[in-house]
């Protein structure tokens, strides 16, 4: 998948058809995060989200909203 964006060091994508609800994946150092618009997440695999990237990540999401729906419908 592409990248939409780099987020201190994690990469962020949006997977084309993926499911609802909106969200995107955040990865990093073999970490794998998904990340909701509501500031929810969900550690994929085995990896562990520091309290700083957990802190930026949620950020993201939050002050991103806008940007990532309008991603999210261009690809879906």
């Amino acid at each position: 998948m592409p990248i939409f964006e780099i987020v201190n060091g994690w990469a962020i994508t949006i997977y084309l058809n993926d499911h609802l609800p909106i969200h995107f994946h955040a990865k990093k150092a073999g970490v794998s995060v998904r990340f909701y618009l509501d500031g929810t997440f969900e550690v994929e695999g085995h990896g562990k989200l520091s309290g700083a990237d957990r802190t930026r990540l949620v950020e993201y999401a939050l002050d991103n909203k806008r940007k990532i729906k309008e991603y999210w419908n261009d690809l879906h």
